[in-house]
């Protein structure tokens, strides 16, 4: 009884190992979200809208434990898309990944904070003030504000070789490291 206890009390002062992924949260998100849904075209109003399937694919990929690799490709309506990808850092509880500099003059440089809940994972880009900051990576019908994908759909990537090999990655990497992106 007394080691039954001992080995109680042992596990209780032990709560990294109760808690999988406390200590590494990069690692604890790590893997492919997909989310696939019927999407609609909408032609004009002589035409029936046309009804297609759309797939959302949201990417983190575990640089330390406090870095991720992000990458989201997100479907809108009328073919409409959200392209985005960095390598976002730990702030708090969240990741942020922060543009270094604005892809469109005179406007602000995309910052989007990935928010991890036991159920969901949340991607926004909104400021302080409520305005979108990651406009210029979409469409006109996409948006990274409040985006939230389901963590039960999370994949292991059995594809790390390609992620790491691709443009967006390499782009990534040098943009975090304060570098210009490689030309191609």
């Amino acid at each position: 009884m007394k080691r039954a206890l001992l080995l109680v009390s042992a596990a209780l002062a032990l709560p990294a190992l109760a808690a999988p992924g406390a200590e590494d949260p990069a690692g604890a998100i790590e893997g492919v979200y997909k989310r696939r849904f019927m999407n609609t075209i909408n032609a004009g109003p002589d035409r029936p809208a046309e009804r297609y399937l759309a797939e959302d694919v949201v990417e983190f990929v575990r640089e330390d434990a406090d870095h991720v690799y992000l990458r989201a490709h997100l479907e809108f309506a009328n073919g409409h898309m959200c392209g985005v990808w960095g390598i976002a850092q730990r702030e708090g509880e969240d990741f942020v990944y922060r543009q270094q500099q604005s892809v469109v003059p005179g406007e602000a440089a995309c910052t989007l904070r990935v928010k991890v809940t036991p159920g969901n994972i949340l991607l926004d880009d909104r400021d302080a003030a409520g305005t979108p900051t990651c406009r210029a990576q979409c469409g006109a019908r996409g948006s990274l504000s409040g985006y939230s994908i389901e963590r039960k759909a999370r994949r292991p990537i059995r594809y790390m070789n390609r992620v790491k090999e691709s443009r967006q990655y390499r782009e990534a990497v040098h943009e975090f490291q304060g570098m210009q992106p490689p030309r191609y």
